[in-house]
């Protein structure tokens, strides 16, 4: 499978399984897109890029751990070396870990655990990856939040799982900075939340299927230079949740 240097070059963390894999598959399914689909783990990576490409769809795999500074630079050389730029980043790499009687110390290692994944991953990962973005003529950053993150519809949800919901609401506000930062370049950085899939992160509880997830972080991803930036929508398009001037 050969990758035309026009086509753009997107890169999806956590894209191994459930909603990343799902979004690769839509993307990689277009014949002006090439996804790379990080893993943590290689051989996972490759396994699941096999099956895409088993399809003929444009997809390799790359190996990425967000909560490694020296994994995050390897990907990025990687990137560098072989297409000279990027032109979609989609921080979908998360972790929901479990909340219920926990105390102390235990407490505080489960915040470090989840914020290293779901917003300081994300962060480290966007700031390696932002001189390669500058070299596409159409940057797009797309990350992967959580309706349950919204300080606006707080009467809408019940109150649960404070660790998981307040690193995505971190993860909001840093969107927000990266959109505030490059709107007048004309970047479109935009948050999305999939739905409530099942999938590994919520141990399959989900009432939707992972392939109705990435709808909307596909269109997010392909916008034109007309589309939103500094947006979150539910999955589907749905209402603005965070609705900031910027």
């Amino acid at each position: 499978m050969s990758t035309s240097i026009a086509s753009k070059i997107v890169l999806i963390t956590g894209a191994n399984q459930g909603i990343g894999f799902a979004i690769a598959k839509s993307l990689s399914s277009k014949p002006d897109y090439h996804v790379l689909m990080g893993s943590r783990d290689a051989q996972r990576g490759i396994d699941a890029a096999k099956k895409l490409q088993e399809q003929g769809l444009h997809a390799e795999p790359i190996t990425i751990d967000v909560t490694s500074d020296e994994s995050i630079a390897k990907a990025t050389q990687q990137v560098m070396n072989q297409f000279g730029r990027l032109d979609v980043l989609i921080n979908n790499a998360g972790v929901s870990l479990k909340e219920d009687s926990i105390s102390g110390l235990e407490l505080r290692k489960i915040y470090q655990d989840t914020f290293a994944v779901n917003t300081f991953g994300a962060a480290l990962t966007t700031e390696s990856f932002i001189p390669l973005l500058k070299s596409s003529p159409t940057p797009r950053i797309v990350f992967m939040s959580s309706v349950l993150s919204s300080l606006t519809n707080e009467q809408k949800y019940p109150a649960y799982l404070p660790v998981y919901r307040s690193s995505k609401s971190a993860l909001n506000m840093l969107m927000m900075h990266y959109a505030s930062t490059y709107k007048d370049a004309g970047w479109k950085i935009n948050a999305s939340c999939p739905g409530y899939c099942a999938t590994n992160l919520n141990a399959f509880a989900g009432m939707d299927t992972p392939d109705n997830g990435p709808l909307n972080a596909v269109r997010l991803a392909t916008l034109g230079g007309d589309g939103e930036t500094g947006t979150f929508f539910e999955q589907g398009g749905g209402d603005c949740l965070v609705d900031y001037e910027i």
